[in-house]
């Protein structure tokens, strides 16, 4: 009888154990350990997966990465409706993350739970911020400017109004709103001229300067392949770029160089977001601290040749110099009025199209 009693307590011993291990409700304690991160695919998810694989290797938490695009991810989202995302931690830009917002399917960052997000540019996370909480923490800062050939071009275009010049007529490529880097380059456009996207004056001003620029447009580029081969071919010798891209393109041959323009450049902030409802949120949560920190940016930034959001981050010797960084140029920066943009953009492209010729 004493024998049957200590066999039954052992099995009860070992249940409680067995339970305890998986977190007190059955659930395997090694899921909750793993965290599913949307990333952008190509040399995007190239640059950044060895830096997830150290976070694994620290930590042990796996790191189960989708590469996709804000679209189809929003799209999973909204469905989602807050309740078990497919995804833990996405790689937002700012309409998307605006979008998200308003859809209630992203969290909230709790600075506690991430302390590394106190070190991004307060310029930069202002822009993420809705009534007082941050709803994603700045990683890459790419930035919209133009790319030109050196050897094609005998003055640098430092203003977005030099692409009107008579040195880049027929020489000069635009992108339509529709493409990110045109829809940006719109924004720098009436910007430039002292104006907003939600005021129709200063729109119907922007798209007069647009009529001007049509016999100086060579080509109507909609993806970072077609400009790459139109700078290549010699083509077009100027063309609305980002910065992070440009630089690659100069350290792989090509005589490229890259302008700022004086009235500034146009954010093209990629940015981490969490998503509402995560099931693995204890995890997402140590890796968002991990990319917010100082070492990830910089390997991804060596990589990647953008700017990064931590203040910290010290720039290696190939694009020490010649990325634009800090608090005082970021707070300049010009941002996309996408609450705007997106109910605007059908009427804008229709615009473009009339005006430019839409690339017929």
């Amino acid at each position: 009888m004493k024998r049957r009693l200590i066999t039954i307590f052992a099995g009860i011993l070992s249940m409680v154990l067995l339970l305890t291990a998986c977190g007190g409700n059955g659930q395997d304690q090694s899921k909750q350990q793993t965290v599913i991160v949307g990333v952008y695919g190509g040399d995007w998810e190239k640059n950044i997966k060895p830096i997830l694989e150290k976070f694994e290797k620290d930590t042990g938490i796996k790191v189960q990465t989708v590469s996709g695009a804000d679209s189809e991810w929003f799209t999973k989202l909204k469905a989602s409706n807050g309740k078990n995302p497919p995804y833990d931690l996405l790689i937002l830009q700012p309409d998307t993350i605006q979008r998200g917002i308003a859809a209630n399917v992203l969290n909230p960052i709790d600075e506690d739970q991430a302390p590394n997000v106190k070190k991004l540019y307060r310029s930069v996370q202002k822009k993420l911020t809705v009534d007082g909480k941050q709803y994603a923490a700045g990683f890459s800062m790419g930035q919209l400017g133009i790319a030109y050939r050196k050897d094609l071009v005998k003055q640098e275009p430092n203003s977005w109004t030099d692409l009107w010049s008579s040195q880049l007529k027929g020489k000069v490529a635009i992108s339509s709103p529709t493409y990110s880097a045109g829809l940006q380059f719109f924004s720098a456009l009436v910007h430039a001229q002292g104006g907003t996207e939600s005021n129709p004056k200063d729109i119907d001003k922007a798209f007069k300067s647009l009529a001007q620029l049509k016999g100086h447009v060579a080509a109507f580029p909609d993806n970072p392949g077609s400009i790459q081969t139109l700078l290549e071919r010699g083509d077009v010798a100027a063309v609305p770029y980002w910065d992070g891209r440009s630089f690659a393109l100069e350290e792989e041959g090509m005589d490229i160089g890259f302008s700022y323009p004086k009235e500034g450049a146009v954010a093209a902030v990629a940015s981490w977001a969490l998503t509402k409802g995560s099931q693995h949120e204890e995890a997402a949560y140590k890796l968002l601290n991990y990319l917010s920190g100082k070492e990830a940016q910089e390997a991804f930034s060596e990589k990647s040749y953008y700017g990064m959001s931590n203040s910290d981050v010290k720039y290696g010797d190939k694009i020490k110099g010649k990325v634009k960084v800090g608090e005082n140029y970021y707070s300049k920066l010009t941002w996309v009025d996408y609450e705007t943009a997106t109910s605007e953009l059908g009427n804008w492209t229709n615009r473009w199209n009339e005006v430019l010729g839409g690339g017929k």
